[in-house]
């Protein structure tokens, strides 16, 4: 079961709801976020309350989300602690995107931490059309040394 709410323009707040709502679910497999205005704030809420709590969930996209295009009220302390949970614990996520999202250097380093992590297994990871450099790019690959789940990562601009 795929739950696909591209281009509704949630917000946060809607995020947070679905989120709370969806917490308990255990037939949701793929959930399409994209294109729906979620901020930093919904992205915690999704991964806090669905996404490390689901092991059915194996899809989650967020493409053309504002997740890590900080402004004031937003943290990106806790997004980044967030990023790190969705890729790192073992979940049944294989496929996540966060094409489009903000994502720059600092992130890569996150994502880089948490694909070396033991508990991850994710497969497809798609970073593209996003702020990341040859810096950003030389630190993913290094992580790709030691992860061996991940078949596909998506870097294209």
């Amino acid at each position: 079961l795929t739950l696909d709410l591209y281009n509704n323009s949630i917000g946060d707040e809607g995020t947070a709801a679905l989120a709370n709502a969806l917490h308990s679910n255990t037939t949701l497999e793929g959930l399409n976020l994209d294109l729906n205005r979620v901020g930093s704030r919904g992205f915690i809420s999704m991964v806090t309350q669905l996404v490390c709590a689901n092991a059915t969930l194996c899809l989650l996209s967020f493409y053309n989300n504002p997740i890590f295009s900080f402004t004031s009220g937003q943290s990106d302390k806790d997004a980044h602690a967030a990023l790190h949970s969705l890729i790192s614990q073992k979940t049944g996520l294989r496929y996540i995107g966060l094409n489009h999202t903000g994502i720059g250097n600092a992130e890569c380093e996150i994502i880089s931490n948490a694909l070396t992590s033991e508990e991850c297994n994710l497969i497809f990871l798609d970073l593209s059309r996003n702020q990341i450099n040859d810096e950003g790019v030389a630190v993913l690959c290094a992580c790709l040394e030691i992860n061996t789940t991940i078949k596909y990562l998506e870097l294209s601009v």
